[in-house]
């Protein structure tokens, strides 16, 4: 059945370390509609391997591509929207409210001033609604709860209309009716829109219902568990 689904990420003899190997020779394809799992034990490479996806790290060998390009050849990756582990690197100095935050993803569309009009503020009030927010679009974000935080920075990600989600801990700091929330949205967004989500995990036991397929990060390779369910995906 794989041969005639749709790959939107390969992953090809992909090798990168420092003075070790955290991932060695592996390969992986992800299909259009997937809600991955990506679990390992701690220093094991997940979140290296989310850098690898991104272009954020180079490969010591192998190759990446998204959509059958190599991230090392694109400009850009607009139709991957990432969204990072909540900590206090999404703390914000100053009070801004969700609407403003969802609208920092829509710069690159802002004329010569970068002055956001009306149609981006639309943009980001439709990106919020998606996540459940459309009641706090004018919340000062640093007051806001850890899951309610998380579900703007998901609306931000979701302001460009992207492919793929891709996911580092969303779940670590968020209450377990917050964990819910999260997922039932990723779920809606992965079934009814068809976006491809990538998620890093440590609480597999809670998120585990919600993926089709689930990779473990051993041994510096990926591979993948038993359980895999292809049904809901497009051929």
């Amino acid at each position: 059945m794989r041969d005639k689904l749709e790959k939107v990420i390969e992953i090809k003899d992909l090798s990168f370390g420092y003075d070790k190997f955290l991932i060695n020779k592996a390969n992986l394809e992800i299909y259009k509609g997937d809600f991955l799992g990506i679990i390992g034990a701690n220093g094991s490479g997940k979140s290296t391997l989310l850098k690898l996806i991104l272009g954020e790290l180079k490969p010591k060998s192998g190759s990446v591509k998204i959509n059958n390009i190599a991230v090392c050849s694109k400009s850009d990756l607009r139709e991957i929207g990432y969204v990072k582990q909540l900590n206090m690197e999404n703390q914000i100095a100053f009070p801004i409210t969700p609407l403003e935050i969802v609208k920092l993803n829509l710069y690159d569309e802002m004329k010569i001033f970068k002055i956001p009009r009306s149609e981006h503020k639309n943009k980001a009030l439709n990106a919020l609604a998606s996540v459940r927010l459309s009641d706090r679009y004018n919340y000062n974000f640093n007051t806001m709860s850890g899951g309610e935080k998380q579900r703007v920075l998901i609306a931000k990600a979701l302001v460009n209309n992207p492919d793929i989600l891709i996911f580092d801990e969303p779940t670590a700091g968020v209450d377990y009716d917050s964990k819910e929330v999260l997922f039932n949205i990723l779920q809606h967004l992965n079934k009814n829109h068809n976006i491809t989500i990538v998620v890093v995990t440590h609480e597999l036991e809670f998120s585990k219902k919600y993926f089709n397929r689930i990779i473990e990060i051993e041994n510096e390779e990926l591979n993948e568990l038993e359980e895999v369910n292809y049904e809901h995906l497009s051929i």
